[in-house]
């Protein structure tokens, strides 16, 4: 899942620098090749490590932890107005 998720960022971050300059997209939306649909992949990453120490060496302790959110954001103009469709996953938990 998570090889999934970040292949997803990746080809997003690679559709974002071929968009049209003359595109009706919002800023930061890349709109697909041979349509009128807009696309946004963003996400974020979060990793923390805690270092403890006492006096006695055996009771050192290192702790990490890393999470992570992707968010894909299509949109598209319709003869009925707008829609919006939006998709998280991930967790950044503590």
């Amino acid at each position: 899942m998570k090889r999934y998720i970040f292949s997803v960022a990746l080809s997003g971050l690679a559709m974002t620098g071929q968009a049209q300059a003359a595109s009706s997209c919002p800023p930061g939306f890349a709109m697909l090749q041979a349509s009128d649909t807009c696309v946004r992949i963003s996400g974020q990453v979060r990793s923390e490590t805690l270092v403890g120490s006492s006096r006695l060496r055996a009771s050192d302790s290192v702790k990490t932890q890393a999470g992570g959110r992707v968010r894909l954001d299509v949109r598209k103009q319709t003869e009925y107005g707008p829609v919006r469709g939006v998709i998280s996953v991930g967790n950044l938990g503590r």
